[in-house]
Formats: structure tokens, sequence, C-alpha cells
């Protein structure tokens, strides 16, 4: 086996940030369940596994200067370019190694708060997957925080086979990887279009139709890799109790929100499950789940409701979109879901002139008969609609300058780099 153990090296990943590993996001998580948050407002370690290009370390590290980042990714090409922006941006509470995550389990590295991987779980051997359980094992603080994504059963079954078959037929090309990928999709247009019995499935033929749109470097990421693999939750999570995790949510906070994802009979039906991991997977079945967030904590520090309460009266909020943009029908697995305008509007108005914490909030919305409860839910189904967005607690606007001089300078020769970072949400 070659050192890429079979994961796609011959054409670069997407640069890009993802919002769900933000340390702000991840207490948001725990917060919802009365765990413990991490104090992030104090000194602490974050590392990220598989960082690809490292737009997301990056620019977290800009965020938290007081804090130290940590990154792997076994593909040098991806750890020059990050290494490279670390320092036009200045950022020196930041490393990146070019190391397996075997070799990474060797390193000389602290004791982590927070260990965030996105997007590989999915894609690598079993070995490898052991390989960041024992990294979590042995790297992870007790109370500390792990965030792991990954394609999920059932959602994957009807779609899997299409990976399979791209994934065949463009190793039967003999030709540069982005010709055996155009090669592969042709094929199955024409087996789409010879009427195969397979693409009579209606949510296959759907899969298809949006998959052949999209960005050709994602695709060979997604499908040429010799190692992928649509997982149940509870085989990851019987992965990540080796490591002594607990379950904790999903860091996609609207799918905390079970009234707002599933029907009263199904969250009934739920309630009659008393083994909760057999009740989160039966769960998956009625959302039909193709891809998860999954936060874990090691060691369980559990809150009281009040303590809970005042975590999110602290939290300050800022409005991120015009108010006019601001919908209150949306599509969800439910089918349209009709956000209540007397609670929803009177938010965005507050916010659309300052920022505000849930404390000051709920003192000038209670005269419309808006309770806390009712401010809580609506202010994460709105940071969960990128409406509204938490406040960062630490100041980081020099960093955050630095970081966007760095992108801007590397916009005038090229395209690929399309974030900035905020300093006011930290994001």
């Amino acid at each position: 086996m070659t050192w890429n153990e079979g994961y796609v090296t011959q054409i670069p990943y997407t640069q890009a940030f993802y919002h769900h590993l933000n340390p702000v996001n991840l207490n948001t998580a725990l917060l919802m369940k009365c765990i413990k948050p991490i104090d992030v407002e104090q000194s602490f370690n974050y590392c990220e596994l598989a960082c690809g290009y490292g737009v997301t370390t990056n620019l977290l590290a800009a965020i938290y200067p007081h804090a130290q980042f940590y990154a792997n990714d076994f593909n040098p090409t991806h750890i020059l370019t990050a290494r490279s922006f670390a320092r036009s941006a200045g950022l020196s509470n930041v490393q990146f190694a070019d190391d397996s995550f075997k070799e990474y389990l060797k390193a000389d590295l602290p004791q982590f708060d927070f260990i965030a991987l996105h997007g590989i779980y999915s894609w690598i051997s079993a070995e490898n997957r052991q390989a960041i359980v024992d990294f979590i094992h042995r790297k992870l603080k007790v109370g500390g925080v792990v965030y792991v994504s990954y394609n999920a059963l059932p959602g994957w079954a009807t779609m899997s086979p299409l990976q399979r078959l791209i994934l065949k037929y463009g190793q039967t090309v003999n030709a540069a990887i982005q010709q055996r990928m155009e090669a592969a999709l042709s094929f199955v247009e024409q087996l789409k279009e010879t009427k195969s019995a397979y693409f009579q499935n209606p949510i296959a033929l759907n899969h298809w139709e949006h998959l052949k749109q999209q960005n050709r470097s994602y695709l060979i990421h997604e499908y040429f890799n010799e190692h992928w693999t649509a997982l149940y939750f509870d085989q990851v999570q019987a992965e990540m109790e080796r490591a002594k995790l607990s379950f904790v949510g999903s860091a996609n906070l609207i799918e905390q929100m079970d009234h707002l994802n599933l029907t009263q009979e199904a969250i009934a039906h739920l309630a009659t499950i008393s083994d909760p991991t057999y009740r989160e997977l039966v769960r998956d079945f009625y959302l039909n789940s193709k891809f998860r967030r999954d936060v874990y904590v090691k060691g369980v520090e559990v809150i009281s409701g009040g303590e809970q309460i005042e975590g999110f009266r602290a939290m300050k909020f800022m409005l991120v979109v015009p108010p006019d943009q601001i919908r209150l029908e949306h599509q969800t697995v439910l089918g349209k879901l009709q956000l209540q305008e007397s609670i929803y509007r009177p938010i965005a108005e507050l916010l659309a002139e300052k920022t505000a914490t849930i404390r000051d909030m709920e003192v000038q919305v209670a005269d419309r008969g808006i309770t806390l409860q009712n401010l809580i839910q609506a202010l994460i189904v709105m940071t969960s609609l990128s409406y509204v967005h938490p406040i960062t607690p630490v100041s980081c606007y020099a960093s955050a300058a630095r970081f966007n001089r760095a992108v801007l300078n590397t916009a005038v020769t090229s395209g690929e780099l399309t974030f900035l970072c905020s300093p006011t949400i930290g994001n």
C-alpha cells in the first residue's frame, strides 16, 4: 500500500470553512443538553484531524489568538499551503503536520480540549478509524469535546451503489483523474438514459441529478476514494466508546429539536424506547439521516437547569442578514416549517438595532408574550438558519484583520479562498 492508503491525492481538495467546528457552536450543543461547556475565554488547545488546506484551523486560530491550534493532513501539498497562509496571516498559535493518523499519535502534542474531524471518517479504512480512536483516547483531556462527521445510514442506502459504480468505472479508464471522473459520470448518465431499473427509484434519480452538477474536485474526493463507508450511528458510537466518549447530540443545533424534525407520533414512539443508542438509531430511520455531525465528550459534567438558563442568558447575538431577508417559511423533513411571526419578527427587529444578550432581550420582549423558552428556541433556530449568530466572547480584531489581509493578498492571484474572518461573530 502506498503512503496515501487509497485516499485521493492526485487532485487538491476544495478550500472551505466549516462553521460547525467552531468552539462556540460546540459549546452551544453541550449547553442544549445541560452539559458544562468549555471556557473558551481561557487558554485552550484545539486539534483538527485531516484539516485539508487548513482553512478552518487557520480561521479559528485568528478568532482565538489566546488558544493553541494543531492540525494534521497527510497530503503535503495541503500542509504546505496551510503553513504558508498561517505565516502570511501572522498566526503564531497554529502548527500543521503532514503526518498520517498513526504518525500523529506519536507526535509531541499537548492534551486537547477540542478534537474535530470533518469529512474524513467515512472515507478511510477501518484501520485508520481505529488510529483516530486511539488518538482521541490518548490526546483528549477529561472533559474534552470531540466533533466527528460522517456519511450515515439509512440515508445513504439508496445512493451508496452509485459510489461503487463510479469508483469501479473510473478504475477501468487509463487517463488523468479528472478525465476518469467525467467518463464515469457519462457512463452513469447512459445507464439512466437506457432505463436502468435502479433509476426508477426517485430518490436515486434525484440524487444523481444533483450529483452531476457538483464541483468536480469535490466529486473526485467523495467518490474515488478506495475506502468509502456509510455508517450507522451505533457503529460510530461503539468506536467512540473505546475512547471513553459519551454521545451528546448534533452539532447542527436545529437537529436537536425534535418538535421541528419529527411528527408527534414519531416523538411518542421514540419515547417508548428505553435504550438511548437504539433510540438514536431509530430516530435516523425517521429522518432518513444521510450525514451526521456528532458531538461527544470525555466525561459528562451535568449542569442544573438553572445553570443552563444562565448560560443561555449570557449569550450575545447579532443579526447577520438584513431583516427583510428573514423568511418565516422553510422546508424540513416534515414538510413546510412555519416560524411564528409574533416571536421571530420582534427578535429580528431588536437585533436590527443593536447586538444583545438573551438576558437583555428577555426584558425587552416580555410585554409581547414571548417567554424565555420561546426566545432561546427562536435564537437557536435563527442561528441554524444563518439569520443570527452568537458573538464570540474574546477579542480578536487584530488577528482577524491580519487573516483578512492575507486572504485579500491571496485573491490577487487565486480565487480559491473565499472566506473572510468576522471578529464579531468569530466565524
